[in-house]
């Protein structure tokens, strides 16, 4: 009896422990399927708000592009938010790498929790071909590769007879203006290799001669409109007091043919400066300065046939030396406007910008006063570089600095200060490309300076280079090289950064 007892109790606590291992189970499978559920449900919601992120990301990028073919320099860095199901930050990073290039970063990020936050990132480069082909063809691809610590001759030359002027380089051709005879000079770099010192000049098979000083000269690629067909020229600004302007077709580098002169209006050839000075093409416009003298310095030319030019108006008076310009297209208020930025000896005035969108019209230049910059001390304004929306000015040693950059961004509104940086000497010849800053100064072994303006709080020194007496506006840049010319020999250098 007590076994049979003692068999139907052991039976019936076993059914309980099944029953609660049962319960168990369930209990744990249930917990799983709402984890799986709810895991489930998180997952499609991240991947819902992903999929509107990346879409929101895309817009961005391509209203950047939209807006870039209408105004390139009007595309700049902006932040926004957003809500949909949550609340989205926005931001569209844009880098100026050259005039014609920029490189737009499109970020959407959001918080699931204060824990967790999420991003989308998008990046695509913005070229501006309409702003190419208005400077000729003459605007830098690419950004250099090189971190430029330790610049290295990669090849070089010399002319003869003569000292270099002026330079220019375009599609990997340079030109080069001299004092003695020929007075113009070209080197083709297209086939140059690592270390060559000599053989790059090209021979003039038909005698060609200039006929005077090149004080600057332009280079433009230019596609004649009724054909098609490509032609290159150079527009120089010579040092004769009564054909200021030459137009030389290069368009066969080893017979150069100077197709047109021109007197510039209402200049006294008795003045003080008389002689060319500067020359800047844009478009269908071709800028050509004198000095401060007896008469008026500043001409406008109409290039639409650089064969043909005309000048536009009388020429304006303007009581000062312009010793660089830059011209742009900006939509200000709704209207395209040409503005040009300038670098003067004005002691009250070293940096003054004008809108010159009617001078075809009336041959009139209006002062954007607002824009004007009244820089400490009296040193003049040399050398100046417009990327995007920030110009970039060199000017004559001072105290304080000699390298300044300002927003740009609408003239009418002011330029504010971005940065400076004290060089220490005179910037006379300036070159801006991605966070580089080229410059030719007048410092005895540092003629040729390399400074990084990525953080404009913080401009810095990267390289000094002995170039000995390189010549104001010394410096151009194509991809990958420096192309500078000086007094020293060899005069003309093609630098690289290994």
């Amino acid at each position: 009896m007590k076994a049979q007892l003692f068999g139907n109790t052991t039976c019936k606590g076993g059914s309980t422990l099944e029953l609660l291992i049962a319960f168990s189970i369930l209990i744990v499978c249930v917990s799983a399927v709402i984890l799986v559920v709810f895991s489930n449900q998180v997952v499609a919601v991240d991947s819902q708000t992903n999929v509107e992120a990346i879409y929101r990301a895309k817009h961005i990028l391509e209203s950047a592009r939209a807006k870039s073919r209408q105004d390139f320099a009007a595309v700049i860095s902006t932040t926004s938010t957003a809500t949909s199901t949550i609340p989205f930050t926005q931001t569209l990073e844009v880098a100026d790498i050259t005039k014609c290039k920029k490189l737009a970063t499109s970020t959407v990020s959001w918080s699931v929790s204060p824990l967790r936050s999420l991003s989308i990132t998008l990046t695509t480069f913005l070229t501006d071909i309409a702003g190419a082909l208005a400077l000729g063809g003459d605007c830098a691809s690419a950004p250099s590769t090189g971190n430029w610590d330790n610049p290295q001759i990669f090849a070089s030359d010399t002319i003869t007879p003569g000292k270099p002027t002026a330079i220019d380089a375009l599609e990997r051709v340079v030109y080069l203006g001299a004092d003695k005879a020929p007075f113009f000079y070209i080197a083709d770099t297209k086939s140059m290799v690592l270390g060559q010192s000599s053989g790059l000049f090209v021979t003039y098979t038909n005698g060609f001669n200039l006929g005077s000083t090149t004080n600057a000269l332009d280079a433009v690629r230019f596609v004649t409109p009724a054909t098609g067909a490509v032609k290159r020229y150079v527009f120089v600004a010579t040092d004769s007091k009564n054909e200021q302007l030459a137009v030389i077709d290069v368009t066969d580098m080893y017979n150069p043919v100077r197709v047109a002169t021109r007197s510039l209006k209402n200049v006294s050839a008795a003045g003080s400066y008389p002689q060319g000075y500067r020359v800047s093409y844009f478009k269908d416009r071709l800028y050509v300065l004198t000095r401060e003298t007896t008469g008026n310095e500043f001409h406008t030319f109409d290039v639409s046939d650089p064969t043909n030019p005309i000048e536009l108006g009388n020429g304006i008076k303007m009581g000062i030396t312009i010793n660089d310009i830059a011209v742009t297209e900006r939509i200000l208020g709704g209207i395209s406007k040409r503005i040009i930025f300038m670098a003067t000896s004005q002691d009250s005035a070293e940096v003054k910008v004008y809108d010159a969108t009617d001078m075809g019209v009336i041959g009139a230049l209006i002062e954007i006063v607002a824009a004007r910059q009244n820089l400490p001390g009296i040193q003049n304004g040399l050398s100046i570089d417009l990327i995007g929306a920030k110009l970039y000015l060199g000017r004559q040693s001072s105290l304080g600095a000699d390298l300044y950059v300002f927003d740009s961004f609408d003239p009418t509104l002011g330029m504010p200060q971005l940065g400076s940086a004290d060089i220490g000497t005179s910037v006379v010849g300036l070159r801006v490309v991605g966070r580089y800053g080229f410059l030719a100064t007048s410092k005895t072994n540092q003629e040729f300076q390399i400074w990084n303006i990525e953080n404009l709080s913080s401009i810095t020194l990267i390289k000094n280079y002995n170039f000995g007496n390189v010549i104001a506006q010394g410096v151009d840049y194509e991809p990958d090289f420096i192309y500078a010319t000086g007094l020293a020999t060899p005069n003309l250098q093609i630098l690289y950064s290994p």
